[in-house]
């Protein structure tokens, strides 16, 4: 007996229509006109004999209908994408390229992306570690992870949150310079990397001993170069609160004194236009943002 089927490309239309409540959304999505999508919903509709939506102006809102068909419609899209890449494996492998801050890599990122490739092994990640911005419009990369307001147009910009800043060292280190308070610091080395090069003097200045330390210590030119002296014993570092979460957990590092100061600018993801319909990139991109873990999530285009 032939199979009741409804025309998957409607279905595929309405179930990004459905999730956004907008076809004008899942024409962006799509890469299509509203038309286009509003078409494929209307031709889904008369196959079904029902209305998925209830169309007041120009909003649009789901029916009861709608909601169950929806729900049905993404169980099954779904189910079919997890077969096809455990049937077919590597000949649909994927390239997800990354453009990330290296400090954010190295002590943030790459710990936690065994995580997500259990739920994607068919996606190959490349990860481009760099301070410099990357230009979009001369890359072939599909999000960006950086620290600071993004500038370039034609990008969904998804803004995760501020981190806390510490000073950090071993907690041997602690105990041997005996760091109660912040005068204590006189002891010892500070650790201090260029590219957050403020952040030790805005620390300082907040415990009131920036005239007296502010100027000493030894400099890196990567973060993660200060961690690591500061791991072996070498000094106190400006820690940031969400890179060296894991770190701090496990007792390597401790925080010896009182007292944090906001980052200046929050740590954001960036996505170009061209690349954000991408399925694998909007389930990475849904990822950074649930293992970010923050509250002051929000997204804005530019």
């Amino acid at each position: 007996m032939p199979r009741l089927m409804p025309p998957l490309k409607a279905v595929r239309y309405f179930e990004i229509s459905a999730e956004f409540e907008s076809f004008s959304r899942a024409a962006e999505e799509l890469r299509v006109s509203k038309g286009a999508v509003s078409q494929q919903v209307n031709q889904l509709e008369q196959y079904l004999g029902v209305s998925l939506f209830r169309r007041t102006g120009r909003r649009v809102t789901l029916t009861d209908a709608g909601r169950r068909y929806h729900s049905a419609a993404r169980s099954a899209f779904n189910i079919l994408e997890t077969e096809t890449e455990r049937v077919a494996g590597s000949r649909v492998r994927g390239q997800l390229k990354l453009t990330v801050l290296p400090a954010f890599a190295a002590l943030w990122l790459v710990p936690r992306l065994p995580a997500f490739q259990k739920s994607a092994a068919h996606l190959d990640i490349v990860i481009s570690a760099e301070a410099e911005v990357v230009d979009f419009t001369k890359s072939d990369d599909h999000i960006g992870i950086r620290y600071g307001a993004a500038s370039q147009s034609g990008m969904k910009v998804t803004v995760l949150g501020h981190d806390e800043l510490m000073p950090v060292c071993t907690p041997r280190y602690a105990e041997l310079h005996e760091i109660r308070t912040a005068e204590d610091l006189s002891r010892c080395v500070l650790l201090h990397d260029t590219y957050w090069a403020d952040d030790w003097p805005r620390w300082l200045t907040q415990a009131g001993v920036a005239e007296r330390l502010g100027g000493d210590g030894q400099f890196f030119t990567h973060y993660s170069m200060a961690i690591d002296t500061a791991r072996a014993g070498g000094g106190v570092a400006m820690g940031h609160r969400l890179l060296l979460g894991d770190m701090i957990e496990r007792g390597e590092m401790v925080c010896p004194l009182d007292g944090t100061v906001r980052s200046v600018h929050p740590y954001v993801i960036v996505v170009p236009d061209g690349a954000a319909h991408l399925d694998f990139v909007k389930r990475f991109r849904k990822w950074l943002v649930e293992s970010f873990g923050t509250a002051d999530t929000l997204e804005f285009n530019r």
